[in-house]
């Protein structure tokens, strides 16, 4: 017992720190039939688990196997066996899950994970009243709001969790989400601030932050808020778009790169330094990028309209750096070239051609493996 005990702990302590994370699609059909369907005795429902001729154990599969059994053994299935006859046989009556807080919220967790969200909530109502006082519990259970159109009481729920935990960031973050949802910017940005209190590099409260801030028309702090998100987040769609808003707002600072199939989002003004070690992390990235499309010629060019030796110096110095990221190994040709004019660009936002001066544009061509080289 002290062995599932302690196997259902480390489960539910991994439930509570991944704030929304999908459940297994099949694990839908399993808490369905343990929950809503008759069940046979203990024996013949392990056996029929263990012995289905479709399931297959991954590391993801083997968890939620030991979090339904957890479940089923010492979670929250109060069994009462009752004498039937000398015999020794046994008949069991399944109650529900009516005295124990935690097999209700995981139970929760996985019907909302099966898009059951009227289940879950009454999971959730259940486990809120047992223990009222667990903040992930009165979280989940607005969400679980949230999933069913209930905003109010979604809400209502965020406050209750923040007035008695007021470190709690998944509440404070959805509650941020909530106001801008509802256009009440100013009221999203005090509960985003609050996050970032606690977590400075939390995406979801950068990015937002940049949403309220275009919202009420204060374009410095979108910027900021965009650049920030940008200094740690530089793969995925939201950077992608957080790229975008900057630009429309005439900010370059950061540009996105297509090397091979993939796209790359760098900082233009790390790259143009003089200094060595503030483009170290861009070209780590674009080295991380270029070992995965070997079968590309990578292009650096360089615009200064103030001197050519000085684009030339830095055309020079971002090969140099990105070959010892690069290693050994093999990889495609890198050239480099630089140009004493200022790239022109056409502004996303206007149409209107614009002029960038100190620099760099990246990108790839096919190449040829079978010439290989690095050249000037």
């Amino acid at each position: 017992m002290n062995n599932i005990q302690d196997d259902d702990k480390k489960i539910a302590e991994l439930l509570r720190q991944t704030r929304e994370q999908e459940a297994p699609a099949w694990l839908k059909q399993q808490i369905m039939q343990r929950v809503y369907t008759p069940r046979p005795n203990p024996y013949h429902r392990l056996k029929n688990w263990f012995f289905q001729p479709n399931l297959h154990f991954s590391p993801v599969g083997l968890v939620a196997v030991t979090l339904v059994v957890c479940i089923a053994f010492w979670g929250g299935v109060m069994k009462e066996r009752q004498s039937a006859g000398a015999a020794g046989s046994q008949a069991i009556a399944v109650s529900p899950f009516t005295n124990n807080a935690e097999a209700n919220y995981l139970i929760g967790r996985g019907l909302l994970a099966a898009d059951q969200r009227e289940a879950a909530l009454a999971f959730f109502h259940r486990a809120v009243a047992l223990e009222p006082e667990r903040a992930e519990y009165v979280h989940w259970q607005a969400v679980a709001y949230w999933s069913t159109g209930k905003e109010d009481l979604e809400r209502q729920s965020y406050f209750k969790v923040v007035q008695e935990h007021p470190d709690y960031v998944p509440s404070l973050l959805n509650l941020g989400h909530n106001f801008l949802e509802n256009g009440k910017y100013n009221k999203a940005l005090d509960y985003y601030q609050r996050v970032l209190q606690h977590e400075p590099q939390l995406p979801e409260a950068l990015y937002n932050s940049g949403l309220a801030y275009q919202r009420l028309d204060e374009e410095t702090r979108e910027k900021e808020a965009f650049k920030n998100f940008l200094e740690t987040n530089r793969t995925g769609k939201w950077a992608l778009r957080a790229v975008e808003h900057l630009h429309q707002l005439g900010d370059f600072s950061f540009r996105t790169y297509r090397i091979g199939m993939y796209r790359l989002v760098l900082k233009v003004t790390d790259l143009v330094q003089s200094a060595p070690a503030a483009s170290q992390k861009e070209m780590e990235l674009l080295a991380d990028v270029f070992n995965h499309a070997s079968e590309q010629e990578l292009q650096i060019v360089v615009y200064n309209s103030e001197e050519r030796s000085k684009a030339k110096q830095t055309a020079l110095r971002l090969r140099d750096q990105l070959l010892r990221h690069l290693g050994p190994g093999p990889h495609g040709p890198i050239k480099i070239s630089w140009f004493d004019a200022a790239e022109t660009i056409s502004s996303s936002a206007d149409g209107q051609n614009l002029k960038l001066s100190p620099s760099v544009l990246i990108f790839s061509t096919p190449s040829n493996m079978d010439k290989r080289r690095n050249t000037i």
